[in-house]
């Protein structure tokens, strides 16, 4: 049996696939990308804001979990439910610092084109990239950014509406049957 996870995009926002490699089932929390093959699965999956490298090691795997977990944790204080930790602000950042890159005029008028200083690894670009699009989110107060509170769900997600509490029709229907089990017990 192929244990390989199916990836359902919420938002299609580079950051929020990121964080969202991370789920709920009931109310325990589960890795997604426990293995090479899932780490491949996923770039094959995503929206990605880099190239996507031609292959991933352990060592690759490694690096993204240890960007992904403060990312996610900034994420979730941003939408009110962690902590801002000092020291994921810093594991972030040194991801924007490590692969630096300046706007260099393109072959046309009005074309500006991103140029890496340097040559890095596709896979240390990648997760600038993906630190660029955390920090994108976070620089700006922002209202907007949820956690669906749905069972089984906990990702982060950007509310349409401001009463909006589930990530989506699905988490809502679930939410709503839940309350209503609960609600029937207490009969």
């Amino acid at each position: 049996m192929d244990s390989t996870p199916t990836w359902e995009w919420l938002e299609g926002y580079p950051a929020l696939d990121f964080a969202n490699t991370v789920i709920r089932r009931g109310w325990t929390e589960h890795e997604l990308v426990t293995t090479v093959a899932d780490l491949e699965s996923w770039l094959d999956a995503a929206a990605l804001p880099a190239p996507r490298p031609d292959a991933v090691t352990d060592e690759d795997l490694q690096s993204f979990l240890l960007l992904r977990d403060p990312a996610l944790r900034l994420l979730r204080s941003a939408a009110g439910h962690d902590e801002w930790r000092s020291a994921d602000v810093g594991v972030v950042n040194d991801a924007l610092l490590s692969c630096p890159e300046v706007a260099v005029l393109g072959e046309e008028p009005g074309v500006v084109e991103s140029q890496m200083i340097g040559s890095p690894r596709p896979f240390a670009v990648l997760l600038a990239r993906l630190a660029v699009e955390v920090r994108e989110i976070l620089a700006v107060p922002r209202t907007d950014l949820a956690l669906c509170d749905a069972p089984g769900c906990g990702q982060l997600f950007f509310q349409r509406r401001t009463n909006q509490a589930w990530c989506g029709p699905p988490c809502g229907n679930r939410a709503r049957v839940a309350r209503h089990h609960g609600a029937g017990r207490q009969h």
